[in-house]
């Protein structure tokens, strides 16, 4: 067992949860609300070695994206604060909680809103520069509070995630009593949530992985200080309520900090989980039967499973404690091709305009308009050869035997199993929602066979990259983990 250490280690956290009025994000429809379920929180840990040769710093948010502004915002602050920080080893990730307050403009219209709804509500812009003051203060807290210490890794198992897309025999048009849905999706045979009581029901589209991974940190004294756990699900289990939450994140803090104590900082990333969620598809009665035995929530149990994980993985993986190790982060900028518009769908889009324009509109449907002019926009830009590629950021990084892979999307399952498989890494912790992508910080990236099925988190609307621009995505990812290990 290793003792002595060529690593610094530094931790530090916020409380995030707004001090007042918020529209939440992630739904199509407005839900304002100041009620607290539970806090949100960010939490920073600061790697580097002794020598500051290489560094980096995560940070994990209880949020639904990282906008590009958010980030911009945070390096700014930082910049101005603390001129030695090594900005470009930054890295937010978002848990992906659908009850965190909105920070991206232009989601939602606010103008909609009720007098009374709209008093005291804070705008998307306060909500951004608050929340990216919280994470400065933690990233400069982190890398200000360095000391050696010492690592251990290991992955152990929790049902979390699963695969959310149901695929059918007969295209939808073909099934009775089908409506589409303008400017939300469209769907051919297959459906984010699809009812698989369906008759025309076949299959669930993708592979579902219960991996959760770990990285233990420790004082030189051997004592557990924190640790990051990466699992193949975003946070949403309640995502559709009205009051501010961290989703089961909250219920894994508490149930953790309980038995390994209450300093015990804890750092979740969320993998390729763009196809997956905790929802289930099948056995629903099932389940809920098994709580209300147990007499726990959804929530609960999940964070009970994941205990589990750590419980055994914290049980062998400190019999390999490292402190002498390598250090190694690359950040590249890269180009993916985006997805392409066709005729059809160009076509199809100029209709529900037309149908929108002579209707009083709903907030929901205000956006799904907004989606369907964004959809004819980006088709004529690609008719006159504008904007072919959309520039992204991802950070690689070699710590010892493992390595992190950032991408800035909802990026689906098997484009991070294909990145796992082809690295040389003993453990590879893929992170989505991650970086810098697309301006409002996270649009599903699906695969060749979602793309044909169509449907929620695979129609045009949600994809600015397409299965082409994933395959580049993962090529460009082995290509510098690669380079790290023959280095």
């Amino acid at each position: 067992m290793e003792s002595k250490s060529n690593i610094l280690i530094g931790w530090a956290s916020r409380d995030a949860t707004p001090a007042g009025k918020v529209n939440l994000a992630g739904q199509f429809n407005m839900r304002v609300t100041k009620e607290i379920k539970d806090p949100l929180s960010v939490t920073a840990l600061a790697v580097s070695s002794q020598d500051n040769k290489d560094s980096f710093i995560f940070v994990s948010c209880d949020t639904v994206t990282i906008p590009a502004a958010l980030l911009e915002e945070c390096r700014k602050i930082i910049k101005a604060e603390a001129k030695y920080f090594p900005i470009e080893k930054l890295v937010l990730n978002a848990t992906h909680t659908h009850t965190a307050q909105d920070t991206r403009d232009g989601g939602y219209n606010y103008s909609a809103l009720t007098q009374e709804e709209s008093k005291d509500l804070l705008s998307p812009k306060e909500n951004m520069e608050l929340l990216a003051g919280k994470i400065a203060e933690a990233a400069i807290e982190s890398w200000n509070k360095r000391k050696p210490g010492l690592l251990a890794w290991g992955l152990s198992y929790a049902v979390v995630g699963r695969n959310r897309r149901a695929v059918y025999l007969k295209d939808f048009a073909e099934q009775p009593d089908y409506k589409e849905t303008p400017g939300m999706k469209i769907e051919k045979n297959a459906m984010m949530y699809g009812n698989t009581a369906n008759p025309f029901f076949s299959h669930i589209e993708g592979y579902e992985d219960h991996t959760v991974q770990f990285l233990f940190t420790f004082n030189p004294d051997k004592k557990l200080t924190g640790s990051i756990i990466n699992i193949v699900s975003p946070s949403q289990e309640t995502e559709g309520i009205s009051q501010v939450s961290a989703d089961f994140w909250h219920d894994v803090r508490i149930q953790l900090r309980k038995q390994y104590g209450e300093n015990l900082f804890i750092l979740p990333q969320c993998s390729a989980a763009g196809d997956q969620s905790p929802h289930l598809m099948l056995n629903k009665k099932a389940e809920q039967r098994m709580l209300e035995l147990k007499g726990i929530d959804s929530r609960q149990e999940i964070a009970q499973r994941i205990k589990s994980a750590f419980d055994d993985a914290y049980g062998w993986a400190p019999n390999d404690l490292r402190g002498d190790l390598q250090l190694k982060h690359i950040c590249k900028k890269i180009n993916l091709s985006k997805r392409t518009v066709t005729e059809e769908e160009y076509n199809k889009n100029i209709e529900w305009i037309k149908q929108f324009q002579t209707m009083q509109l709903t907030s929901s449907q205000e956006r799904f308009l907004s989606r369907c002019q964004s959809v004819v926009e980006r088709y004529e830009n690609q008719l006159k050869g504008i904007f072919p590629v959309q520039p992204v950021e991802i950070h690689v990084i070699k710590l010892g035997d493992i390595v992190f892979a950032t991408n800035p999307f909802e990026l689906f399952l098997d484009y991070g199993v294909r990145i796992q498989a082809g690295s040389p890494a003993v453990q590879t912790f893929i992170v989505q929602l991650a970086g810098k992508g697309t301006g409002t910080g996270g649009t599903y990236l699906p695969t060749k066979k979602a793309e044909i099925g169509g449907g929620y988190s695979a129609s045009v609307y949600c994809n600015v990259v397409g299965s082409k621009g994933g395959a580049e995505l993962v090529e460009e990812t082995l290509n510098a983990i690669n380079k790290l290990w023959q280095e």
